[in-house]
């Protein structure tokens, strides 16, 4: 399992950086990557610090399952083991959404965001949550 591990890594890794990308001010990849009204409102603003809170955290769960890959974190198996418990949790979560802007049973489908969510951010969280748990049973 220590290829999934990785491959868990270089997803968050990947998605942090992202983050961090866009916390400089860089605009490239921002279209349909915040909840819209359907009449293209905004859900929320997003800002440079919550950028950078995001990029962090999602480098931190890169980390937990570097260590999960059996690397040098190994001194802590619990915290990591209950980390990845945690973080499947998280994207089961994220997946299953809050039954109107994001997941799998939203209700407003017609925006770009709505379109991305379940072409690209759902099918990741799924992924994410089942590897992930899958990793916290196996480890």
């Amino acid at each position: 399992m220590e290829w999934l591990a990785i491959a868990n890594a270089g997803v968050f890794f990947a998605l942090g950086a992202l983050h961090f990308y866009w916390a400089l001010g860089f605009k490239w990849g921002t279209y349909g990557v915040v909840p819209t009204h359907p009449n293209g409102e905004k859900f929320f603003q997003t800002s440079v610090d919550s950028c950078l809170v995001v990029g962090v955290g999602l480098w931190l769960m890169a980390v937990i399952h570097l260590a999960n890959a059996g690397s040098w974190l190994n001194e802590f198996p619990l915290i990591i083991k209950y980390s990845t418990l945690a973080i499947a949790l998280i994207f089961t979560m994220r997946t299953i959404g809050d039954f109107k802007w994001v997941g799998l049973f939203k209700q407003i489908t017609s925006t770009p965001f709505a379109r991305n969510d379940t072409r690209y951010y759902v099918p990741i969280c799924v992924f994410l949550s089942a590897s992930s748990l899958l990793l916290f049973f196996l480890r």
